[in-house]
């Protein structure tokens, strides 16, 4: 148990299941009172009632700035403050750029990068004003530094934007004490290919799902990835890879191939 997080308090989105469900366990066996926040309410108390120590969980959608402000509400009048926020919520599709719509990408984004900003501004502010130890980790993707994303365009495009937002953000709030840590994981053990599920209407038709919607194969349990998360938090990392060790080469050849391409346009001999 981490004294670093002990008797403090995680806010995690996303956290009815996969990883946020997760990190909610781990952070938990630490000693860190948990509010479990997903757009499945039900599923958010369940995971709640199943941990071991204070928790509260809290139906949340992300892309409804008025309830992410609610979800600050809720997690501060309970616990009295939180020093880690973890921005998790994320939902994934499959298809090209051509044949994909506006509905697709809007949704893509709302969950995945405005989601991650509406609960950026509804806890930073609280946030800055406590002391101590606080720290920001948003979940990214591996797919993130893919030089050909192939049919995940859409998804990677936002992994990618959550990067950036996020090293912008280390920036922003070093003078204010507060790390940040971006958690990049590769195939994992999830329901994220049936996304859709929770997918509202408002955002039109459902995409195909070419590959089906069961759990992610050759995948690493979400366990593994929330050990590793949390470790990264503690030791103030930028960026933590989680991926499963069959896939370490490939991505790293894919990261040397992305890195090359801004070789060859700046035509600089990159090292191999």
């Amino acid at each position: 148990m981490s004294d670093q997080l002990q008797g403090r308090t995680a806010v995690v989105t996303g956290g009815a299941s996969g990883i946020g469900a997760a990190l909610c366990a781990e952070l938990a066996s630490r000693g860190m009172a948990v509010v479990v926040a997903d757009i499945d309410g039900a599923g958010a108390r369940r995971v709640a009632a199943e941990l071991d120590g204070p928790a509260l969980g809290v139906s949340t959608d992300v892309t409804d700035p008025e309830s992410a402000e609610a979800l600050a509400r809720a997690a501060y009048a309970e616990f009295g403050s939180v020093e880690l926020l973890c921005n998790n919520a994320g939902v994934l599709l499959f298809g090209t750029i051509a044949d994909s719509s506006v509905g697709d990408w809007r949704w893509l984004s709302s969950v995945n990068v405005e989601g991650l900003l509406n609960c950026l501004q509804a806890f930073l502010p609280r946030m800055r004003g406590q002391g101590g130890w606080r720290h920001v980790m948003n979940t990214a993707s591996t797919h993130a530094f893919l030089p050909d994303p192939g049919f995940t365009a859409l998804y990677s495009a936002t992994k990618n934007a959550i990067v950036g937002l996020s090293l912008g953000l280390r920036a922003e709030l070093e003078p204010d004490g507060i790390g940040v840590t971006v958690l990049c994981p590769g195939q994992v053990d999830t329901r994220i290919l049936d996304s859709q599920r929770n997918r509202p209407g408002t955002f039109g038709r459902r995409a195909a799902e070419p590959f089906g919607t069961g759990l992610v194969p050759m995948a690493i349990e979400p366990a593994q990835v929330a050990r590793e998360a949390v470790e990264g938090v503690l030791r103030g990392a930028p960026l933590v890879f989680s991926l499963p060790s069959h896939g370490r080469d490939t991505f790293h050849s894919q990261v040397r191939e992305l890195w090359q391409l801004v070789g060859d346009a700046l035509d600089l001999d990159v090292p191999h």
